[in-house]
């Protein structure tokens, strides 16, 4: 520890400030969850996030109150930068994390966006010390965010707000009182004036009104799955003597063949062991587009089948300067707690085609572009698929000539 690091902590001892103790386990788990970063200087600051993150959940449990978030499955974005952590729920209230080794007595910096932005302003702003070598940290203090702008801070010259620390309310217990007896009402922050879809919430079958089941919306459209196969004509069903030629398809792309237990030697399969090659399949392989394969076929044998995701349509019209478009979005969990997203556009009514030079447009949060695709003559749908963590945002901008309707989501 340098010479100023043990004036300042002195000082901090002084005010009677909060130490909390890392043990062997914290170090253990900011070293696994740091290790996945390739970038040294990266692992490092992931390892001190995690460090700040963990003595706050502790700090927080020893009082009775929980970080809502798990810490392994914060976006990685998020871990590995110098930016404060924000979007960390205690019970209803937003809490951002200033977490840091060195601190100055000067103060500190907040980004713009940490205080005025709806997706990063949070309700408290708690600043963490993390003394690595001393295997502690110290909860330095907090700022509410109507105290923070009843201040009225200026902007520095790179667009972030300094704070003094004697600007900071240095009784930790002040904090547990807010938390546990105040409403998150009472502190008011900036708040998105649009609507934001959570898109896991639909695998625990809570859904919006605005979004209907494709087998209402699009029931009369034939499934993506019929370029690959035929449709049986009396039910213009996927039957299983047609899904058998997809799992034999698989079955001999594969390196080993014990992925799938079911016989497919067999003349007939039945819907049961259909449906169970299928969900063994996306249960094992790392293959994305085949995992969307066969999501695509338990749709259309066995829509509701919980392994298969869930899928959802919006009938964008009337927003759309009345052109018969619906947007398709099925989210699809992976075995290593990340989702599957796939976005979808399809015509409506009796248009068999969508219009050329429609788009599909994702954006990031920060409204960044990420993908678009532009329909051609003739297309019967476009699409993207990607995947996403836990707690990230994005938006879906659909758009022709002049008209656009925008939709953003939550995983």
């Amino acid at each position: 520890m340098t010479n100023y690091q043990q004036k300042n902590k002195l000082y901090y001892r002084q005010l009677h400030l909060q130490t909390i103790d890392l043990e062997s386990e914290d170090f253990q788990q900011a070293t696994l969850l740091s290790d996945r970063f390739k970038n040294e200087a990266q692992q490092w600051q992931a390892y001190v996030n995690i460090l700040g993150l963990l003595a706050l959940k502790k700090w927080l449990s020893d009082r009775h109150l929980t970080l809502d978030n798990p810490i392994e499955s914060l976006p990685p974005h998020q871990i590995i930068s110098s930016e404060p952590m924000s979007n960390l729920q205690v019970g209803g209230f937003k809490v951002c994390l200033l977490t840091n080794e060195n601190i100055v007595n000067e103060g500190i910096e907040i980004p713009e966006k940490m205080i005025d932005s709806p997706d990063f302003a949070a309700h408290f702003y708690v600043l963490i010390q993390v003394l690595v070598e001393e295997e502690e940290a110290i909860l330095i203090g907090f700022i509410r965010h109507d105290q923070f702008k009843n201040r009225s801070l200026q902007k520095n010259e790179i667009g972030n707000y300094p704070l003094s620390l004697t600007k900071l309310n240095y009784d930790s217990s002040h904090l547990i009182l807010n938390l546990k007896y105040l409403s998150p009402a009472a502190i008011k922050v900036p708040e998105n004036t649009f609507a934001l879809e959570k898109l896991t919430s639909w695998l625990e079958r809570i859904f919006t009104e605005a979004w209907q089941p494709v087998e209402e919306l699009l029931g009369n459209r034939q499934p993506i799955m019929t370029m690959a196969f035929t449709l049986e004509k009396n039910t213009e069903k996927l039957s299983p003597k047609v899904v058998k030629k997809f799992l034999q398809q698989f079955q001999m792309t594969q390196k080993t063949r014990e992925k799938i237990q079911a016989d497919l030697s067999q003349t007939e399969l039945s819907e049961t062991e259909v449906n169970k090659a299928l969900v063994q399949i996306l249960q094992t392989t790392e293959d994305e587009e085949t995992r969307w394969q066969v999501a695509e076929l338990l749709w259309e044998i066995d829509p509701s089948h919980p392994a298969a995701g869930v899928r959802r349509a919006i009938d964008l019209g009337m927003q759309l300067a009345g052109i018969p478009v619906a947007l398709m979005i099925a989210i699809l969990p992976k075995p290593n707690q990340r989702f599957a997203v796939l976005s979808r556009l399809y015509p409506l009514q009796d248009q068999r085609f969508l219009p050329a030079n429609l788009k599909l447009i994702g954006l990031d949060e920060m409204g960044q572009s990420l993908f678009e695709i532009r329909a051609r003559e003739r297309d019967d749908y476009i699409q993207f698929k990607f995947t996403a963590d836990p707690g990230d945002r994005f938006s879906l901008q659909v758009s022709f000539n002049s008209a656009i309707v925008t939709k953003h989501f939550i995983i």
